[in-house]
């Protein structure tokens, strides 16, 4: 059990040191294990020594999950689960600047290569992967289309 304000700093910054964390992410992890006063304390005064940001979680969680080649609605719905709200969800998606499209268009073309229309069960097939990413309807279907240099 962590005690004094200090051990819960020290748990926090310790979790922080490895990789970012969202607010809400830290209060699940300690939050067993210290007190509710304590606990909302420490991360307050980590917020305003800027070694907690949810806007940076944001970011960087954006970032590494769309290198993976994931596509913005499962991206989203991984950050609500996270505690980062629509707000902060925006405001990093304007500030990345991705463009879902050539994103799940380079994704299908490295995962199934050219893929045409007519082989229906393998077309589905590669719809249902990219859905399945979290990119939406429109994105997967010009994921799929022939580029216009083929």
């Amino acid at each position: 059990m962590l005690e004094t304000l200090g051990e819960v700093k020290g748990a926090a910054v310790r979790l922080l040191a490895r990789r970012e964390h969202s607010r809400t992410e830290l209060e699940q992890k300690i939050g067993a294990r210290a007190e509710p006063g304590l606990l909302t304390e420490a991360l307050d005064a980590l917020e305003a020594d800027g070694y907690l940001s949810d806007a940076r979680f944001a970011a960087v969680y954006l970032r590494s999950k769309a290198a993976q080649g994931f596509g913005p609605m499962r991206i989203r719905g991984d950050m609500g689960r996270k505690g980062i709200g629509a707000e902060l969800w925006q405001q990093s998606l304007e500030e990345e600047g991705i463009d879902w499209f050539e994103q799940a268009r380079d994704l299908a073309r490295r995962r199934f290569g050219a893929v045409t229309q007519e082989d229906r069960k393998h077309y589905a097939k590669c719809m249902r992967y990219l859905l399945g990413r979290g990119y939406n309807l429109d994105q997967a279907r010009h994921a799929l289309q022939p580029a216009d240099d083929e």
